[in-house]
């Protein structure tokens, strides 16, 4: 299948390679009138478009490129539940009241993208098998041990476990001091879920466009006009959901996150029984190492791995080879294995390690800064915002709604997180 995914030379990505065919969308050629525009076709603005639609509101989506295009076709697949730092970060940003919606919203999110997968019979190589914080030392264990605490005082079903059940569930010999298991949560192939979303949103009654950007979003008689190449809508509300790929045209959205990239490497299928020995139960594994590395084994059997940083230019061959000596330490079996894909995408980070649902005016949502946790997170996030359009109520969004954020020195930080994980990655295990 060709790969629509523009990217650097270099890239490969197995999701595009592999995944199911694309909707058909057409390009946006006339003037539209409906009850919400939703503008970016990744997680979020899809679950937006597929509730709002269910709930028989009238809704057109435009995506600048293609379905997918963006982190969404991009991430390691992944889905867990949570933010990255503990819940109790989250209260201290935002207090005891509002923390507990949001973390509690969270929580679940892993069980509706689960749902809407058995609902929708969405083909996107769904595994509710469950993923593994797994600690890489023993200091490490004593912060998931408190992470752990706090999440089961959430009431989230994670199971602490200790070392023999880690050498149980890994063959990493790294990976021997215990972790954090959600036994709900799991793996998608995330273009493959997102495309079927398109297709679920399409089915209910939403009309899609690709290769639609919005050149400039204005207030008109009956709400909100955005106009792009060939066409236009107006809308009473609207959802703009490019998060990470906010271009000049989205408001002002692309300011309120800090843009930083994740890599995949993706092997060879392995023979069964490699496959089997590395990671038995197939769970997702991500650690606590400085260079956090997730890793995951396909239906197919390829070995699945990630971690921090772009692969455009010199730096493909520098990530590459450190992905290669990580993974042969982290699982020694797999000395020799050839990488037959290799890409990368951008995710939105915030200085608050938080995400944020802004209200831009009366009727204007953007959500942005998922710090990479797009799939249960947007999926969520755009089944609250259809809930709060279609009640007429921002209330029921456990989210706080904030004005437009701006990042300060976001380039000068972005490079830093680029530049600093590719000098660790140089000279690392060397």
């Amino acid at each position: 299948m060709p790969d629509n995914q523009p990217q650097d030379p270099g890239e490969n990505s197995l999701w595009a390679a592999t995944a199911i065919a694309a909707p058909a969308c057409e390009q946006l050629h006339e003037s539209l009138q409906t009850d919400v525009l939703v503008v970016g076709g990744g997680y979020t603005g899809l679950s937006s478009a597929l509730h709002l639609a269910e709930a028989g509101v009238g809704v057109v989506l435009l995506e600048g490129r293609k379905i997918g295009f963006g982190g969404s076709g991009r991430n390691a697949g992944l889905v867990n539940a949570g933010v990255w730092r503990n819940p109790q970060h989250v209260v201290e940003q935002l207090g005891a009241a509002r923390a507990e919606r949001f973390n509690l919203a969270l929580r679940d999110s892993p069980a509706l993208v689960f749902d809407l997968v058995e609902r929708h019979a969405l083909d996107c190589e769904a595994r509710r098998v469950g993923t593994v914080q797994i600690a890489h030392s023993a200091a490490a264990m004593k912060d998931l041990e408190e992470r752990g605490r706090q999440l089961q005082a959430l009431g989230a079903a994670v199971e602490l476990i200790d070392g023999a059940e880690s050498a149980r569930l890994s063959a990493s010999p790294l990976y021997r001091h215990g972790g954090i298991l959600d036994p709900g949560a799991g793996t998608i192939h995330p273009l493959s879920f997102v495309r079927s979303l398109a297709r679920a949103a399409q089915a209910a009654g939403a009309r899609i466009f690709e290769e639609s950007a919005i050149l400039g979003l204005e207030q008109a008689a009956g709400g909100w006009r955005a106009r792009t190449a060939a066409g236009e809508v107006v809308a009473e509300r609207v959802i703009l959901a490019t998060n990470a790929y906010a271009d000049a045209n989205s408001k002002g959205v692309r300011t309120a996150t800090i843009p930083v990239y994740i890599f995949q490497c993706a092997s060879e299928p392995l023979n069964a029984e490699l496959a089997a020995e590395l990671i038995p139960g197939r769970q997702a594994l991500w650690d606590t190492q400085p260079l956090m590395t997730s890793s995951r084994i396909d239906g197919a059997g390829r070995l699945i791995m990630s971690s921090a940083g772009q692969l455009a230019g010199y730096q493909l061959g520098v990530r590459e080879d450190w992905m290669r000596r990580n993974r042969e330490r982290l699982f020694p079996p797999t000395r020799g294995l050839r990488w037959e894909y290799r890409w990368s995408g951008r995710v939105g980070v915030t200085d608050s390690k938080i995400l944020r649902v802004q209200l831009l005016a009366p009727g204007v949502y953007a959500p942005a800064g998922y710090n990479g946790r797009g799939i249960g997170t947007g999926t969520v996030i755009g089944k609250h915002l259809a809930e709060a359009i279609v009640s007429g109520s921002d209330e029921s969004i456990p989210f706080p709604l904030e004005p437009l954020h701006r990042e300060r020195w976001r380039g000068l930080r972005a490079a830093g997180y680029s530049y600093g994980t590719l000098a660790l990655q140089f000279v690392d295990r060397r």
